[in-house]
């Protein structure tokens, strides 16, 4: 079941984007500023959430915005609702882009010591549980994220589309 505050462009919106290292988030971050002209905030699983409302008061956000790697924990999460609500958006979107770990390892072999690249595999495996029980199935949507980029971008732009009030 979707939420009720479905997002259409115009009325603000909310991308959260979720993958593996190495599955395209930056890249359709890239995309989705250009094509709706939102600021992109790029965190990390440690930024707290008053680093986070200082870098989003220095975006422009007030129609909406990106976020590549927040909300990594509940209270980050619990975060994300009232900073939402506070700025009159709806919920947010969430995007993950489902790359298996064989194909992360391929793509980043050679770029990233094998022992971070784990690291790193774990820690998002654990940001996608998270994920799963704070927010409902319907605000999730899982695209393939092994397809070419603008083949990703494109079923992005259309889950937004389709999401109506």
């Amino acid at each position: 079941m979707m939420s009720g505050l479905a997002q259409t462009p115009g009325k603000g919106l909310v991308l959260v984007l979720i993958g593996p290292p190495g599955s395209g988030k930056t890249t359709q971050a890239e995309f989705l500023t250009k094509k709706y002209h939102l600021p992109v905030l790029t965190a990390d699983s440690g930024m707290s959430n008053e680093q986070f409302d200082v870098r989003l008061k220095v975006l422009n956000s007030g129609k909406g915005f990106i976020i590549d790697g927040y909300p990594a924990t509940h209270a980050q999460a619990q975060h994300l609702a009232v900073v939402v609500k506070q700025l009159n958006l709806p919920s947010p979107i969430i995007i993950q882009l489902d790359v298996p770990d064989d194909v992360v390892r391929q793509r980043l072999a050679g770029k990233e010591k094998p022992e971070a690249l784990e690291k790193r595999l774990s820690g998002y495996h654990k940001e996608m549980d998270l994920i799963r029980r704070y927010y409902p199935q319907g605000d999730i949507w899982t695209v393939i994220g092994t397809r070419p980029p603008q083949e990703v971008s494109g079923t992005i732009e259309m889950l937004i589309q389709d999401r109506k009030p």
